[in-house]
């Protein structure tokens, strides 16, 4: 019975790996500079003045839309959100090799 419910939970493995933030996940803010599609001037420049590049961030909220993502952060106050790709994610685990 162990044995089956080990393949069975290794089946499924993949579904506990999302292609999207997660509540708690940590994201680097990379820039606002380029083109963002929807192209949201006031998301553009909010991050900009608001946010540091470079600066990690905690994942508050994530909404996926049928062509982009929302994402909203814990360090943020208020219903602001930001295009995830003004963010590295997932972050490579840094080691200390």
């Amino acid at each position: 019975m162990n044995e089956q419910m080990n393949k069975n939970l290794e089946m499924f493995k993949h579904l506990k790996e999302s292609k999207w933030p997660n509540v708690g996940d940590k994201v680097k803010f990379k820039g606002a500079d380029g083109f963002f599609y929807p192209h949201f001037t006031n998301v553009i420049q909010f991050a900009k003045d608001n946010l540091k590049v470079g600066e990690i961030y905690t994942v508050r909220k994530c909404e996926v839309y049928s062509s982009w993502c929302a994402v909203w952060l814990d360090e943020i106050e208020g219903d602001n959100l930001f295009h995830l790709p003004m963010f590295e994610w997932p972050l490579k685990e840094e080691t200390n090799e």
